[in-house]
C-alpha cells in the first residue's frame, strides 16, 4: 500500500504540462519535440496567463524582438502583473541573438548598436527581477529555450536532489503558518500538516506538552520548535552528517 508521501510524489511526477492553445511557431514545435523525447504528456488548453504551464508554475517565452516590442508598448508589464497575481511561480524565457536583432533593425533603417541593445536588455531584466517574483532565463535560440522549458518542468515535478549530506528544498504554501514551520530544519510538509492539525495555533505550538501529541516529532524537533518560537537569542540548528 502506498504511503501518503509516495502518493504525493506520484501526483507531482504526473503533473501535466500545458501549452496555450494559441501558441504557435518554431519554439512551440521545439517544445513539443523535447516533451515527446522526454516522455512528457502534453495537452493544449486556453491559459489565462503565460505560454506554458507546469503545475502551478507559468512560463512566458519571448524572442528578443517580441520582448522589446512588448516592453515598449507596456504589454509586458501588464502580463507580469497578471502572472505575479495569479501564479505560484513565474518564469520568463527570452531567446534569440542580439547581433541578429541589431542587424535586422539596422536593415529596417533604425540605427542601434549592440552595446545599446545589450544594456537595455540587462536593465529590463534587472527591473523585472526587482519588481516581480519572476525568474529569467536567456537562451541563444528557440531550440535551447525549448530544452530549458522541458527541463524546468522536470525539475519542478521531482523530489529535491541531494547535494552532499543535506537536501535543500524550497516549499511554499498558501498558509503563512505552514511556510514559517517549513523554514525550520527537520520540518517537512507532512510533519507541518500534522502539527497544524493537532495544535492549530502557533501560540499552542510553543508548549512542548502540546506538540508531544504530534506523530513524528521527537524531543529534538520539539525543543527546536519551542526555541524558535520563544527564544530571545538566535537559534542555530545542529545538523549531523552521516558518513
Amino acid at each position: 500500500m502506498e504511503s501518503r508521501r509516495e502518493k504525493k510524489e506520484g501526483r507531482r511526477m504526473k503533473a501535466s504540462f500545458v501549452i496555450d492553445s494559441n501558441e504557435r511557431g518554431p519554439l512551440c514545435d521545439a517544445v513539443q519535440r523535447w516533451a515527446t523525447r522526454e516522455g512528457i504528456p502534453v495537452r493544449r488548453d486556453t491559459l489565462i496567463v503565460g505560454d506554458y504551464q507546469a503545475g502551478a508554475s507559468v512560463i512566458e517565452a519571448k524572442s528578443i524582438p517580441d520582448f522589446f516590442a512588448s516592453s515598449h508598448s507596456g504589454h509586458l508589464w501588464r502580463q507580469l502583473d497578471n502572472m505575479d497575481a495569479n501564479c505560484d511561480r513565474v518564469f520568463m524565457v527570452i531567446h534569440g541573438d542580439i547581433a541578429k536583432h541589431v542587424k535586422q533593425m539596422n536593415n529596417m533603417g533604425k540605427r542601434i548598436t549592440y552595446s545599446r541593445v545589450a544594456s537595455e536588455l540587462t536593465g529590463t531584466f534587472a527591473r523585472i527581477m526587482a519588481d516581480f517574483d519572476c525568474s529569467i532565463y536567456r537562451a541563444k535560440d528557440h531550440n535551447e529555450a525549448a530544452q530549458f522549458i522541458i527541463k524546468l518542468h522536470q525539475k519542478l515535478h521531482k523530489p529535491a536532489s541531494r547535494h552532499g549530506a543535506r537536501a535543500i528544498r524550497r516549499v511554499s504554501s498558501n498558509d503563512i503558518r505552514a511556510d514559517m514551520l517549513l523554514s525550520i530544519p527537520g520540518f517537512g510538509l507532512d510533519l507541518v500538516e500534522r502539527t497544524l492539525e493537532m495544535c492549530g495555533s502557533i501560540e499552542e505550538m510553543a508548549f512542548p506538552e502540546a506538540t508531544k501529541k504530534v506523530k513524528g516529532m521527537g524531543p529534538t524537533l520539539r525543543k527546536r520548535l519551542t526555541d524558535v518560537l520563544t527564544s530571545e537569542v538566535p537559534v542555530k540548528a545542529e545538523t549531523k552528517v552521516k558518513k
